[in-house]
């Protein structure tokens, strides 16, 4: 083995440098971490518990409340316009929101750090539509914690069921949808 090894141990990232260096990387190390472990990255309310409420105000002038959607099964998507995964997530749930219309699914696609007029060309992209606004006061990162992207499925009774950071899968969306509709 190399002595540089040696010296670093298990953090050979981290070898090199000075000590200062080394020490502001394990505070932001240990910063984030306790972010995390205080509950960031995860809902307020967890699985089983009432989504909480917000107001959203849709690029096509409604103003919606997720407390009004009670009765329907809801996904809302937390995202970013300018984000790949977001856009790949916000078009499969717009497909499998025109496949159920009939069956009561609302989805909900919030969009963070956009301006009206961006959101309004993004949502013009896509083939079928769904309430799409900006997110209003920051819900996404205050009331749910969550990370871009992130879907949230909440029943008909207004409970989250499912919570998924990152890409969709279609065929965990699909047996999620079959078990909420």
């Amino acid at each position: 083995m190399s002595g540089r090894y040696n010296q670093a141990g298990p953090f050979t990232c981290c070898s090199g440098g000075d000590m200062r260096s080394r020490t502001a990387i394990c505070l932001t190390v240990l910063t984030l971490l306790g972010a995390a472990l205080a509950g960031g990255g995860g809902p307020v309310a967890g699985i089983g518990q009432p989504a909480p409420n917000f107001v959203l105000h849709t690029v096509d002038g409604e103003t919606v409340r997720l407390s009004d959607l009670r009765g329907k099964v809801v996904i809302v998507l937390f995202g970013d316009v300018h984000c790949t995964v977001c856009r790949a997530n916000d078009r499969l749930l717009r497909l499998y929101q025109y496949q159920y219309v009939d069956r009561d699914l609302a989805v909900l696609s919030l969009h963070a750090h956009v301006t009206p007029d961006e959101l309004a060309r993004y949502d013009a992209q896509f083939l079928f539509g769904v309430l799409t606004g900006r997110d209003p006061g920051d819900v996404a990162t205050h009331a749910y914690r969550a990370t871009l992207p992130t879907t949230v499925f909440i029943d008909r009774r207004g409970r989250i069921r499912r919570v998924v950071h990152g890409r969709l899968d279609e065929g965990e969306l699909v047996r999620d949808l079959q078990a909420l509709l």
